[in-house]
């Protein structure tokens, strides 16, 4: 299992000084979260989503991940009339049988 620590998302988090005195209740909150959602904050704060002037401690309370959308190779084809990755698409293959595409947002 994958661990996230937490001073990674404070960094990029990078909080207003005047929040400060909320690192520590924000850890706790942090260690209670599951691993696939602090993947989910981290890769959304990477992308660059958000300049987050907010109390870092409700932006993990609050958080909703994108949704992933799919599509099967033969839609994605339909629409693109390629196999190219396109539009933030990316090629899968999970089950290591099928093909598929997948966008977060």
């Amino acid at each position: 299992m994958e661990t996230i620590i937490f001073d990674e998302y404070w960094e990029l988090f990078a909080p207003n000084p005047e929040f400060a005195n909320r690192r520590s209740a924000t850890q706790r909150l942090w260690d209670q979260c599951p691993t696939d959602r602090q993947r989910a904050i981290i890769d959304w704060l990477k992308a660059g989503k958000s300049k987050c002037t907010r109390n870092p401690y409700f932006f993990i309370q609050d958080f909703r991940a994108p949704k992933q959308q799919t599509l099967s190779f033969n839609d994605y084809y339909a629409r693109y009339g390629t196999t190219e990755e396109k539009d933030g698409w990316k090629m899968v293959n999970p089950t290591g049988n099928k093909v598929m595409y997948v966008k977060q947002g």
